[in-house]
């Protein structure tokens, strides 16, 4: 009796932090900005991307971050620290606004509670160090690619236009085509990121399909509520029209879904804003201000979610 209300408990939670998750989602943020969808046609489409990209996408990340992270039993009491702690700091970013990454907050979370159990031996560092690899990698790529795309557009197309009605003309046929590589984006992105919201869930035996489908729903329900704040908020990172968002998401695209598909935790949002500074740089446009502030809570996401898992175990481990 007790070890179903404990797993209810579980699922709950999940669905929760999938809800955080979705709230802190800025994948249509380029598509808001260059005004190819209004705002509600974004809620409704990412709604159905969300719970399809959960359910076909999730497998490999869930059983990653359920399974292959620590080096130590997964009890409930770890389960539902990682769970809390994650939950906690995705809530705090998407009420100040500032998008971060929830595999690192998922991480960090694991990190914390595996190095308090069993020391440094509890954490599998050569999968973490095999993870940063692409975290540092992506938005690297993001960067140069997006620089570069934009480039190439503006010369061989944007700069050959000729008035207003065939600028308005080329950018109408970049929206249809932004809009299709957002889908895509989306689907991976919801992939990704509610499988950090139930991997560790999987490592207690939890029906894998059955929490996925859930997170999927919680997770569009959070975009809904709460994430139109945080797309809002990088869709202002630069001025953006279809081309020049179109730039933005060719790499993130690329790289997530692959990523996803092999079952490599990784970060939307820290691929799309480094995407969107390479497509600034490239237009030799205006950075919003405040940018120091997201990047400070990148920094800090590692040690926070460690540090939430690290008060939060003990007082768990005794209740349960």
């Amino acid at each position: 009796m007790f070890s179903s209300i404990i797993i209810i408990v579980f699922v709950l939670i999940s669905i929760f932090i999938a809800f955080a998750i979705g709230a802190n989602d800025e994948t249509f943020a380029a598509v808001h900005g260059s005004r190819a969808l209004m705002m509600r046609e974004i809620l409704i489409l990412t709604t159905v991307l969300a719970i399809l990209g959960a359910f076909f996408l999730g497998r490999g990340v869930s059983e990653t971050v359920g399974k292959k992270l620590l080096n130590i039993e997964v009890t409930d009491a770890i389960a539902l620290t990682i769970l809390i702690s994650t939950a906690i700091w995705l809530i705090i970013a998407s009420v100040l606004g500032v998008p971060i990454s929830t595999t690192h907050s998922t991480i960090g979370s694991i990190m914390g509670v595996g190095i308090l159990i069993a020391g440094f031996g509890g954490v599998n560092w050569l999968k973490i160090l095999e993870m940063s690899f692409w975290w540092l990698l992506s938005p690297i790529i993001g960067y140069i690619v997006s620089f570069f795309v934009y480039k190439l557009i503006h010369k061989t197309i944007i700069s050959k236009l000729n008035g207003f009605q065939d600028f308005e003309r080329t950018e109408r046929i970049f929206s249809y085509i932004l809009l299709g590589v957002i889908c895509l984006t989306a689907f991976s992105r919801a992939g990704n990121d509610c499988s950090n919201a139930v991997g560790i869930v999987i490592g207690i035996g939890v029906d894998l399909d059955f929490i996925l489908i859930i997170a999927g729903i919680s997770f569009s329900v959070g975009i809904i509520i709460l994430g139109r704040t945080v797309i809002k908020s990088v869709g202002k990172i630069t001025e953006l029209v279809p081309s020049s968002a179109f730039a933005s998401q060719v790499p993130m695209a690329i790289i997530l879904f692959a990523g996803t598909f092999l079952g490599i935790p990784l970060s939307g949002s820290h691929m799309l804003v480094a995407s969107l500074l390479g497509l600034a740089k490239a237009r030799k446009a205006p950075v919003k201000k405040g940018l120091w502030k997201v990047v400070l809570i990148w920094i800090l996401t590692f040690p926070v979610a460690a540090l939430f898992s690290l008060l939060l175990y003990v007082p768990i481990d005794i209740f349960i």
